[in-house]
């Protein structure tokens, strides 16, 4: 289990900090196809039915949809995002230190006081804590909607990770969880692409503009 942690994480700082949007939104396939595999791996491990129907919608609206829809944003615009609040050298230093760091410091924490909570905890809270940080960080609205997505995958695993002592009120939470941040997310991605639209338009008024003052 600890290398799909370490790899959900690898993955996740790829996506963070890849300047590319498109390489940064492709990335979220093989993190999102790691927590798949974590899903199921836990399910398999605890006896728990139910978290192969989480991993098979996991599969298709966290490693297939939500890639597709954001790509689709990207069509019609620039790929190279816009600059964030902080240096990218700095940013990539930071986003190291909270990785790395951050989680074998939630794993020892979590060894001395929560016992019982699995090894998905530790990831879980990593990334929620990096998926805030990245968020207030960045200024382009499609790695915004990444710093969403990873945060909600960090809200993800740690209702995973309370499983093996409340089955049915985990099930009930992730199903609940899980239907908020589809329609969140959708939300989100219609909205941008309103907005990338309106870009468009905006451009094309100005350049025949220009060309009529010609």
């Amino acid at each position: 289990m600890e290398i799909i942690y370490i790899a959900i994480l690898f993955f996740t700082f790829l996506t963070g900090e890849a300047k590319n949007l498109k390489f940064s939104v492709l990335s979220l396939v093989p993190h999102s196809l790691f927590i798949v595999i974590a899903v199921f791996t836990i399910g398999y491990i605890n006896e728990i039915s139910s978290l192969y129907l989480i991993g098979i919608l996991d599969l298709v609206v966290r490693a297939i949809l939500m890639p597709i829809l954001l790509l689709k944003c990207l069509k019609n615009r620039l790929e190279i995002e816009t600059k964030p609040s902080i240096s990218h050298p700095l940013s990539i230093a930071l986003s190291i230190v909270v990785l790395s760091v951050g989680y074998h410091f939630v794993e020892i924490f979590k060894s001395f006081y929560l016992p019982y909570v699995i090894s998905s905890f530790s990831c879980g809270l990593t990334l929620f804590i990096y998926g805030f940080c990245l968020f207030m960080s960045k200024r382009d609205i499609v790695k915004m909607i990444i710093s969403f997505f990873i945060i909600e995958n960090g809200i993800h695993f740690l209702i995973i990770s309370m499983i093996p002592h409340m089955p049915k009120f985990i099930e009930i939470s992730l199903t609940f969880n899980f239907i908020i941040a589809i329609l969140f997310f959708v939300y989100l991605i219609i909205r941008l692409n309103e907005v990338f639209v309106k870009e468009e338009i905006k451009k094309f008024k100005e350049s025949n503009s220009q060309r009529s003052q010609l």
